[in-house]
């Protein structure tokens, strides 16, 4: 199995699969809400672009490089208008 499908597995088992069983229930026993195909949708209308952020974008492998990368460049300006 290649890196691509093996990410893509992980969205939809961990980000859609897992989230939406979480948030179905903290629906249900938090809020005590009955549970039917209204609110089932509205749950993964919310949990799509969670999952997108979480998994596809903050889960790849060179997001915390450009992030590492990002920071330090702000370092070095603070640094120099410091001195």
């Amino acid at each position: 199995m290649t890196i691509r499908k093996l990410r893509i597995v992980e969205f939809i088992i961990i980000g859609l699969v897992v989230n939406s069983l979480d948030n179905v229930i903290a629906v249900k026993y938090a809020a005590g809400a009955e549970l039917n195909w209204g609110i089932l949708a509205r749950i993964f209308i919310f949990v799509v672009p969670f999952a997108i952020l979480s998994e596809l974008i903050v889960d790849h492998p060179e997001f915390w490089k450009k992030i590492m990368r990002f920071l330090k460049v702000e370092v070095e300006q603070v640094e120099r208008k410091v001195k």
